[in-house]
């Protein structure tokens, strides 16, 4: 939960964040639709190879790594921030590859729920996890306007990261994966199976 909290915060300081920096940056509002299209498109494109790579592989390892590659990003806009030169380009570039990393968290963490908690515990489990994500819905853009106000881009990209790595570094790999079965034989690639139809 608490690993899942401070992923989910840092994502939404981070949308925040960066949308009021572009707009400050530009004052258009045409870049503001800019950054939700170079993180949505990615999203979309990777959908259908993402959710084919974690019924293939465990969970627990893509999730670790798209928060890792997450924190990446965070850093990333951390430095971009600093840079006047580099700051918009530089902005929507790192907002792409932030979507790819998004494009393998959301599939692979709801899919995770059933392998770490008992059957008879799922539906507490689901509420307690649809609590903290409406937590940090409302908290996350409250804290990042915040931060922003204090420190800037800087600050609050810098406070993302370390929130993405304290969860994927030392939360997340703390939990154990008690109700896994092993994933079945998948004959051929995506590719393969959509191509046949099935």
């Amino acid at each position: 939960m608490a690993s899942r909290l401070l992923a989910v915060f840092a994502t939404q300081v981070q949308a925040v964040v960066v949308a009021w920096q572009v707009y400050d940056l530009t004052r258009s509002p045409m870049a503001l639709a800019y950054v939700g299209l170079a993180q949505f498109l990615p999203m979309l494109v990777l959908l259908l190879p993402a959710g084919d790579l974690i019924d293939r592989f465990a969970r627990k390892p893509i999730l670790a790594a798209s928060w890792a590659a997450g924190a990446v990003c965070s850093a990333m806009l951390w430095w971009v921030s600093g840079h006047r030169t580099a700051r918009v380009r530089g902005t929507y570039g790192v907002l792409v590859l932030f979507g790819c990393s998004r494009a393998f968290s959301g599939p692979a963490l709801q899919s995770l729920l059933p392998q770490i908690v008992a059957r008879e515990q799922l539906a507490q489990a689901i509420a307690a996890n649809s609590m903290i994500m409406r937590s940090a819905s409302i908290g996350g853009p409250f804290l990042g306007g915040v931060l922003y106000a204090i420190g800037g881009g800087q600050l609050t990209y810098a406070v993302c990261c370390a929130c993405l790595v304290l969860g994927t570094a030392l939360l997340v790999w703390l939990v154990p994966v008690k109700f896994a079965s092993p994933p079945a034989p998948v004959q051929g690639t995506m590719f393969d199976r959509f191509s046949a139809g099935i």
